[in-house]
């Protein structure tokens, strides 16, 4: 039967690891007692799961949110998607992205909806429409990197640059937590 865990959304580029920041979540995800939730393809969403998946003795799982289709609408490979770190991958039938902050149904809805609060590392336009979408929805999120990376975001999210303001803001949202 699995715990149930509280689940952690982490969200990013779906092209660069962004490996200094995703490291350390995905090992403290996993020592604090947390379910990973990500988006299950490349990018940070591979390294905060591989991370993650790495620490021995976790009682949290890696869940992976697979779209049906691609950015192209093209369905998406069964041995590419999802990236080999996730455990419980689910399959949606919603496209990769949103069309429009207005018009919202897509993964990226499920990633937020989903996750308890969300950890945003750098990424773009999908990244930028999970953080509007956890503000829409009122979920607790961070963004997690060099503030360059975000000054195309909202400006109203909590900022850390420092792997010990997000273990603070967790603890903070779900109490302390040691898994």
């Amino acid at each position: 039967m699995i715990d149930r865990l509280p689940i952690v959304g982490v969200m990013g580029s779906h092209e660069e690891e962004w490996l200094e920041y995703a490291d350390p979540v995905g090992d403290m995800l996993a020592r604090k007692g947390f379910h990973l939730l990500t988006g299950a393809g490349d990018g940070v969403m591979t390294a905060v799961a591989r991370s993650f998946t790495q620490v021995k003795d976790r009682k949290g799982v890696s869940i992976g949110i697979k779209p049906a289709i691609d950015y192209k609408g093209e369905r998406l490979s069964e041995v590419a998607y999802p990236n080999p770190y996730i455990e419980i991958p689910m399959i949606t039938p919603l496209s990769a992205k949103a069309q429009s902050d207005a018009m919202p149904f897509s993964r990226n809805l499920v990633n937020v909806m989903t996750s308890k609060a969300l950890i945003i590392l750098p990424g773009s336009h999908g990244t930028k429409n999970e953080v509007s979408l956890a503000l829409m929805y009122d979920k607790p999120l961070i963004m997690f990197g060099p503030d360059k990376a975000f000054a195309d975001f909202p400006e109203e999210p909590l900022r850390a640059d420092d792997i010990s303001h997000v273990e603070r803001f967790l603890d903070d949202v779900f109490g302390e937590r040691e898994g």
